[in-house]
């Protein structure tokens, strides 16, 4: 709002008197021997950190995979009721008998881990930089029901680029607040955007003051809050999923075919998970927490769905990353914690007001088979669209399923971009 000429002097002359207040107790305090040092606040530590299940941990999960109560299946049915019971035996089996969760902790403990506490909450994070000197900070952000494990492949490419002339990147992995090492959170209120505004003070934490974003699912819509909040530090996004709701009835009107088929997710059983757990994760977390049977099945019907697969999730998704994100929501008893952030988004959405065009630098790639994509008309109304690629084959969890095509498609957006 801008001030007039009165509000301006008035404000000049509170500032006079307020440093003339200041003199004169500054005077006095010089006089009576009373200054002492301005006390510096201690910075919050950053400290290394590497994974550990307990071994009875470890042995009480197996237990309840073997005391499991299974339920029966229809006749001649597979996916069409929900999760096919003989996928679901099959996992269980393995996960009770030929996983092996402490070499993948070894594979995962090679990494730089820390962990550090930002508004309360401690946020666990992989921070791997690049050899390179003027490696480009990139922060990438997983969702719901992923975690760390999506970007596992992306860190080795990313950091050590083979071909001289593509760019490195610093690359910071973050738990969100709720999930994995980076829960329970123990207050309301940890939606998307107090997410968003974490990880800017992460960021800063870490000394970054221009910095990328990648994210797809939950992650898109963290990064575009960390955008609009930190316009300033944030160079660019790059998004594997763009939401957009209708600006009206009339461009839902003017959609395509093919464009009401791609948005049409929230319109289909198959979403109806999203509104449950928006509406009682609590509920819904007494289950999967207590049955390690039923947070699997959970799980591969997610995967099934989410992925672009022959009819298998498993010829989309390595077997063992897939039981490691799954054992990581388990043994961290983070179940429940996690499926909060549907609950707190719907619980604050309403309080955002509509989203103001984002100037920020957006590199958009999209996968065929994700599963809920608006007219990229729309997108281009809201975001700075510089770069869209339409990927061959892949689904909701790309990182996961293509992370060649991901990584390549990060490098071409960030190469283009001014990195001041």
């Amino acid at each position: 709002m801008m001030k007039t000429g009165f509000e301006k002097a008035k404000r000049t002359g509170w500032q006079v008197e307020r440093l003339l207040l200041v003199a004169l107790l500054l005077h006095s305090a010089i006089a009576l021997g009373q200054i002492q040092a301005t006390k510096k606040l201690e910075p919050v530590p950053i400290r290394p950190f590497k994974m550990h299940v307990p071994d009875s941990v470890l042995n009480d999960l197996k237990r309840r995979l073997a005391d499991a109560k299974w339920p029966d299946q229809l006749p001649g049915t597979t996916w069409e009721y929900g999760a096919d019971i003989k996928k679901v035996r099959e996992l269980a089996d393995y996960w009770q008998n030929g996983y092996d969760w402490r070499a993948q902790e070894a594979k995962i403990n090679q990494l730089d881990q820390f962990t550090t506490k930002i508004d309360g909450q401690q946020i666990y994070f992989i921070h791997q930089r690049s050899p390179r000197p003027g490696a480009i900070p990139l922060m990438l952000i997983h969702g719901w029901p992923g975690s760390i494990l999506e970007f596992e492949k992306l860190v080795g490419p990313l950091t050590r680029p083979k071909d001289k002339n593509s760019p490195a990147f610093d690359v910071i992995i973050p738990s969100l607040p709720g999930f994995g090492y980076s829960g329970p959170t123990t207050a309301r209120g940890w939606g998307p955007q107090r997410m968003a505004t974490a990880l800017v003070v992460l960021m800063d934490r870490l000394g970054y003051s221009k910095y990328g974003v990648q994210g797809g699912d939950w992650g898109s819509a963290i990064a575009q809050d960390m955008a609009y909040q930190a316009p300033t530090h944030v160079i660019g996004l790059h998004l594997n999923l763009i939401y957009v709701p209708p600006r009206n009835q009339e461009a839902v009107a003017k959609m395509s075919d093919a464009e009401r088929k791609r948005y049409s997710y929230f319109d289909r059983e198959e979403s109806s998970f999203f509104f449950l757990q928006a509406s009682e994760p609590q509920t819904l977390a007494y289950a999967l927490t207590d049955s390690a049977v039923g947070w699997l099945a959970w799980m591969i019907g997610k995967f099934q769905l989410l992925t672009d697969n022959n009819g298998d999730f498993l010829t989309a998704v390595d077997r063992d990353t897939f039981l490691t994100d799954v054992t990581l929501y388990w043994v961290t008893g983070t179940i429940g914690s996690a499926m909060r952030i549907y609950r707190e988004n719907r619980l604050t959405i309403e309080e955002i007001v509509p989203t103001p065009h984002l100037e920020t630098p957006v590199g958009y790639a999209d996968f065929p088979k994700e599963v809920a994509v608006p007219p990229f008309s729309w997108i281009t109304q809201t975001y700075n669209i510089v770069q869209k690629t339409c990927m061959p084959k892949g689904g909701h969890f790309a990182a996961l399923e293509q992370p060649d095509l991901l990584v390549a498609d990060i490098r071409k957006f960030f190469a283009k971009l001014d990195q001041k």
